[in-house]
């Protein structure tokens, strides 16, 4: 017969090399489809922090920026003021001069001619934008290319750039096609490496962008010495204003001007072309050395292997990087923790193997033994447990606590006919029984009872010890799932102050449903399981229908409708309801808007959960909705429930008055059922009170409930609100409401709750009925 460590090893190498089959593919996923580019870029600006430099100075900005635009005037600037520029520059010294965008409006500008002028002056030696723009609909590149009388004394430069979802340029390019025209780069004429069309190199964002020289255009434009700062050096002009031009997410810089992403890949390249490794290549050197360790056995190699991964990770991507050569290096990182992983759960399976089957106190076989020999029984299960175990190991010296479970253990093996006992945590034992005594356990359990009645001797301590046991006769189960049964039905023989219980497999249904309920609940809501239905609200003085409250309903595919209170309490208890009541509040301000849409007021109501008073995302998600759907937000109401108006701290008041501030009216619910004070009432942002059903069902037969009622509606009118009594099911007391001057009424005599389909046909009907 196989031991249990051969079992379990057996049992193990299985999932071990689907874990390495795992790991290769995720490593070649994260290469193939580039899901490692973010974690990449992230090492990536760290590196670039550690081999930060300054930049070669060959390379000066001058920008448009705030200063000269207070001093010239507002960008675009007029061609005359480009052509003072590169006047002013050359006479300065610079060498040659490229721009950052393309001038626009040329053949409209009064000041072109005086712009092909200077470009005359200086054959050759000023380089203009053409460029492209794609159309958001067809994609289709619109080419933008300076008319043909400046481009006779100038040369043409491409600016256009790949930009990744997060705003970022980490490549530079040789060249674009505008047009028919294939136009180089800036950093390829200033660096003179040329490359194909649209071939990209990385840019170097290690070169610190402070240390790039720097002059403000209102400098060259006065005319002001910069001599020293231009000669001999190339000059790219770009605009640097915050509001204008094009500004891209600078890694480890934040936002900046376009200019200096195109100055940066220029320094690049003039420290030479940097070279690109493809991510395949640090990932077969990672599955080379993983599959050495995956054939190694000798701790000490392994360890230095698992040093070196993470080392060659880090360090090679920074020495390449160092001199000029990059590469993708998550792929191969995936790869290598996956690999150590794999050895690490190695090792743990193989301590497992050997310690995992034996309780660390005791010395006893453990649950885990009970799992391994318990797979496949048909045999009994009982559990016992020590209510107070953890006080009376408490009570005890550190090494008194074995003798505890020794003496526990000795007296369940004696009242238990000799069966194996193991010892699980926190005072848990249990064994198994032939299934053909099961029935008859109730004899053994009592007897055990008793042997617990006296108090165990531990180094000269008298302990008592309070046990109850559960039974679960059910073979047809998992041996895991049967041993949380046993356990379950030792709590409830203790609830219930039983020595043992046998677990009722007839809960198990219910008991699953409120574990999986939640779970359910959410996929629920996405596939229109959990929808809305409106019960309308009846205005007493013009007899209308007023507006409805929104009311969540689930109906289950197998068990049909679920009462409300059940999963909304559970969504509450659990942290769940905020997805909830952003469904609710979706769908009801959604039917509100269309209803308003034909001149109608019609207001819709939707309870708020004491849970989500005072929340961060709670009044942004009001605002948006209403936004979303374009409902004025005086058509909203909010219900919060007295008791939880009454409870809220002064920060969640202050969100009620926030939520009030942005038009939306608050109603009090369930009103009567708490303890308001006058001086809560007056501090409570409200516009209603929705006077409890409890009270209005009894209107007619209680005088009390009829005072309480009509002191309600003064009060309320006294301090400027509304009042709703919700619950009326009967003319009478519907004309008792209106004779004390309750504003509106809700309840099954005016309407059930109902989808929105049929709450547009009970509005025509009602207006039909008006009409009549």
């Amino acid at each position: 017969m196989k031991s249990v460590a051969t079992r379990n090893s057996n049992r193990t190498a299985s999932p071990m090399r689907i874990l390495l089959i795992w790991t290769l593919v995720s490593g070649l996923l994260f290469g193939l489809a580039e899901f490692g580019e973010p974690l990449d870029d992230i090492f990536r600006i760290a590196r670039n922090k550690m081999r930060e430099h300054n930049a070669s100075g060959q390379v000066v900005v001058v920008g448009i920026d705030n200063l000269a635009q207070q001093e010239v005037g507002e960008w675009p600037w007029d061609a005359d003021r480009y052509a003072r520029m590169i006047d002013n520059l050359r006479a300065a010294g610079a060498n040659r001069i490229f721009f950052d965008f393309p001038i626009k409006g040329l053949k409209n500008d009064p000041g072109s001619p005086r712009l092909v002028e200077a470009l005359k002056d200086h054959p050759g030696k000023v380089h203009l934008v053409a460029a492209f723009s794609e159309a958001a609909a067809t994609g289709k590149r619109i080419p933008l290319i300076p008319p043909p009388e400046t481009r006779r004394f100038s040369h043409l430069v491409s600016t256009n750039v790949w930009i990744n979802g997060y705003n970022i340029v980490w490549s530079g390019r040789y060249a674009n096609r505008v047009g028919d025209l294939v136009v180089p780069s800036v950093p390829s004429v200033i660096s003179g490496i040329s490359g194909g069309v649209e071939e990209e190199f990385p840019i170097d964002y290690s070169i610190a962008m402070g240390s790039l020289p720097y002059i403000s255009a209102s400098e060259i434009l006065r005319g002001d010495a910069v001599v020293s700062r231009v000669r001999g050096h190339d000059i790219v002009i770009g605009v640097n204003s915050n509001g204008i031009g094009n500004r891209y997410s600078v890694p480890g810089h934040g936002p900046s001007s376009s200019v200096f992403v195109t100055a940066l890949a220029a320094e690049t390249l003039l420290a030479g072309a940097p070279g690109t490794y493809g991510w395949w290549v640090p990932f077969l050197l990672a599955l080379a050395v993983t599959a050495m360790m995956m054939r190694v056995s000798r701790t000490p190699l392994v360890l230095g292997m698992l040093v070196l991964l993470p080392t060659c990770a880090l360090g090679l991507p920074f020495l390449l990087e160092s001199a000029g050569h990059y590469t993708a290096i998550m792929p191969a990182t995936v790869l290598m923790l996956g690999s150590m992983g794999h050895l690490a759960w190695r090792s743990h399976r193989q301590r497992f193997d050997e310690r995992g089957m034996v309780n660390e106190v005791s010395g006893h076989p453990n649950l885990n033994a009970l799992r391994a020999q318990g797979a496949d029984t048909q045999d009994g299960l009982i559990a016992a447990r020590i209510h107070n175990y953890a006080e009376a190991a408490t009570a005890l010296p550190v090494a008194a606590e074995k003798e505890l479970v020794e003496q526990i253990i000795l007296r369940l093996s004696l009242g238990n006919g000799g069966c194996k006992v193991y010892h699980g945590d926190e005072g848990i034992f249990m064994w198994l029984v032939p299934g053909t005594s099961i029935n008859n356990v109730g004899d053994q359990l009592a007897g055990l009872s008793a042997i617990f009645r006296s108090p165990a001797n531990v180094s000269g301590r008298l302990i008592d010890l309070g046990v109850a046991f559960g039974v679960d006769a059910d073979p047809g189960r998992s041996i895991q799932s049967r041993m949380s049964s046993a356990l379950l039905a030792c709590q409830e023989a203790q609830n219930a102050g039983e020595h043992w219980r046998v677990y009722d497999p007839t809960k198990l249904e219910a008991t699953e449903w409120r574990v999986t309920m939640l779970g359910e609940l959410d996929a629920a809501i996405d596939n229109g399981e959990v929808w809305v239905a409106f019960q309308p609200k009846l205005d007493l003085l013009s007899g209308e229908i007023c507006g409805a409250e929104a009311l969540v309903r689930w109906t289950h595919p197998e068990k049909g409708p679920i009462n409300p209170e059940e999963f909304i309490t559970a969504a509450e208890r659990h942290d769940r309801i905020e997805k909830l009541t952003e469904h609710v509040l979706n769908r009801a301000v959604q039917v509100a808007a269309s209803l308003n849409r034909d001149g109608r007021k019609f207001d819709m109501a939707v309870n708020l959960s004491p849970r989500l008073i005072g929340h961060a995302n709670l009044k942004p998600m009001v605002v948006q909705t209403l936004r979303r759907h374009g409902l004025p937000a005086e058509r909203l109401i909010l219900e919060i429930t007295e008791t939880a108006a009454m409870s809220s701290a002064d920060a969640a008041m202050q969100e009620l008055r926030d939520l009030r501030s942005i038009g939306l009216q608050l109603s009090i619910d369930d009103y009567g059922t708490g303890f308001s004070t006058l001086d809560y009432l007056k501090r409570c942002p409200a516009t209603e009170l929705k006077i409890d059903r409890s009270f209005v069902r009894m209107l007619v037969s209680s005088r009390s409930d009829r005072i309480m009622v009509n002191s309600t509606i003064e009060l309320a009118h006294s301090l400027g609100e509304e009042v709703v009594a919700e619950g009326v099911e009967d003319n009478e007391t519907l004309q008792l409401l209106g004779q004390m001057g309750c504003d509106k009424a809700q309840g099954y005599l005016i309407g059930r709750p109902m989808p929105f389909e049929a709450l547009v046909e009970y509005l025509a009907d009602h207006t039909a009925a008006q009409a009549a």
